[in-house]
């Protein structure tokens, strides 16, 4: 290890859980967070945890029972590879309390407020909770596209700041000047998103695009490294592995939006050769030991580069009766009465869009398993109609198994839930980013209103900042247009790109701020040249 931590004579210990989760121990308190179990996955059975971990589920049912401490079980957001319900339901001993974001979309709330434990806290953004030893501060990124939150454990002279999706990277600064120094950072280094793994590019456009977003991601973990200078950086948070015979081939592709956390760290390695900070590869069961500067390696299953292929094809093995059985339990669907009650949901989110103006590409929906039958969206006439195939040059369109699209439709699962399964076809045309579709995409007609309001209040945001790039001072928008990034901290790139800490987001100040692949400006106006 390339840190020397001075023993405090104080107990914290951190044991990874698989995917996001930690159970992390304390003189005085237990508090685990999102622990993900379920032997069926999640996003209806597209992803899996890598490595396998169910046999943790014993280990935290034991210490949320143990009294001598108290518990608490944190779930940062509502998407299943976090939230998994099914092991929270079959939690006997329940004397623990529950600590959850307070979003504006209510559903991890609803599902949450009633569960029998010791109590249940809504916690809002910043928002201090004391806990036995210590406290729980929790950081919410709420805008829509992104749910999710951020925690901060601090409790006997030791602290935790465990991010796992949330996107905050723009409040690390204030954070660490708030709170001074981060022992542990928890952070996820992987792709999770549906572009470009269910985007029908030629093979070269999706490797490119897919290099590109990796290295964002690790870009976006080194200069988190750099803002906390915590003593360990933890890779958390992914990448699932893909186990249904439809998807496998994700997992064995040269190159994707989901490399694993050895290389991760490898390419920490290279970046900061003498770096004071740490970053150990954790397997499910491994545990950190704050306190004593030592790792345990109590992971009975341990991955490698060498044993990835063989690991992957062994456990799918295991989950191929369960497929066929799955699949064999889905009726044969008439595709026309189906894409009727599909049009009567896309009604229900259109009428809720009040950003459909914007969207000046028409939408085409349809069936990965039924040829030449789609709904096409008109957004600016609110046009939702049944078509034959597409018509123009200008679109998006977007294809899934029509048993798929009929498990939204019966609310078995949401559409966000949809979009994980990565069982859909994508394609654009031009290949350019929108918001708004993606929004019109993913979230539930009531989510829609809120999102609108968020894309305008950013906008009518006035503030101002001044960033230098190849010798030239620019005055450009201070906050992202796409989900209010704080450009403050943004990074140069290139000598020209002026970068998001958050989402990545690259807006060209030598061409008055726009962006090169979505579309959005930061109005950039170069003042002055050296």
């Amino acid at each position: 290890m390339r840190c020397a931590m001075q023993l405090r004579g104080v107990e914290m210990r951190i044991t990874s859980l698989g995917h996001a989760g930690f159970l992390v121990e304390t003189d005085s308190a237990v508090v685990v967070a999102d622990p993900w179990f379920s032997p069926s996955g999640a996003f209806d059975a597209a992803w899996f945890q890598f490595p396998r971990n169910h046999h943790l589920a014993a280990l935290v049912q034991e210490k949320l029972a143990d009294s001598r401490k108290t518990r608490y079980l944190y779930i940062s957001h509502e998407h299943k590879d976090h939230f998994d319900k099914s092991f929270l339901d079959s939690i006997q001993c329940r004397e623990f309390t529950v600590v959850i974001p307070h979003f504006h979309r209510a559903a991890l709330a609803q599902e949450m407020l009633d569960y029998q434990c010791k109590d249940v806290v809504l916690a809002d953004h910043q928002e201090e909770i004391a806990i036995a030893g210590g406290s729980l501060t929790l950081y919410l990124d709420d805008s829509e596209l992104n749910r999710d939150s951020a925690m901060l454990l601090k409790a006997d002279g030791e602290s935790f700041l465990n991010l796992n999706d949330c996107r905050i990277s723009d409040a690390l600064p204030a954070i660490k000047r708030e709170h001074g120094r981060i022992d542990v950072l928890a952070m996820q280094f992987s792709g999770a998103n549906w572009h470009p793994v269910c985007y029908e590019y030629p093979a070269q456009r999706y490797q490119a695009i897919s290099r590109k977003k990796v290295m964002a991601k690790f870009h976006a973990v080194a200069q988190s490294i750099k803002a906390v200078s915590p003593d360990y950086y933890l890779a958390s948070a992914g990448p699932p592995c893909f186990l249904d015979p439809m998807l496998m081939d994700i997992n064995f592709q040269d190159v994707n939006i989901f490399p694993q956390a050895w290389e991760m760290t490898q390419y920490l390695d290279r970046r900061f050769p003498r770096s004071a900070t740490a970053w150990p590869v954790l397997m499910p069961g491994d545990v950190l030991d704050v306190s004593a500067n030592a790792l345990q390696a109590g992971g009975s299953e341990r991955v490698d580069a060498g044993g990835f292929r063989d690991y992957i094809t062994s456990y799918a093995a295991e989950y191929a009766g369960f497929f066929r059985a799955r699949q064999e339990q889905y009726g044969t669907w008439d595709p026309v009465r189906l894409l009727h009650r599909l049009q009567e949901d896309l009604r229900g989110k259109l009428d809720a869009l009040e950003l459909r103006d914007r969207v000046t590409t028409n939408l085409y929906f349809g069936f990965t398993d039924v040829e030449d039958l789609a709904l096409r969206v008109n957004f600016p006439d609110q046009d939702i109609a049944l078509c034959r195939a597409v018509g123009e040059a200008n679109f998006y369109q977007i294809r899934a198994p029509s048993w798929e699209v009929a498990r939204v439709l019966e609310g078995r699962i949401s559409w966000e839930d949809f979009a994980h399964t990565f069982r859909l076809r994508l394609s654009r045309e031009p290949d350019v980013y929108q918001t708004i579709m993606s929004a019109f995409i993913r979230l539930e007609p009531d989510d829609l209103n809120r999102f609108c309001a968020k894309i305008l209040n950013i906008e009518s945001r006035q503030e101002r900042i001044l960033k230098e790039a190849n010798g030239s001072r620019y005055a450009v928008d201070r906050y992202c247009p796409h989900q209010g990034g704080d450009l403050k901290y943004g990074w140069i790139e290139d000598r020209r790109y002026l970068t998001c800490p958050r989402h990545g987001w690259r807006f060209d100040l030598e061409n008055e701020g726009a962006c090169p692949d979505n579309l959005g400006t930061v109005h950039a106006v170069c003042l002055e040249e050296d």
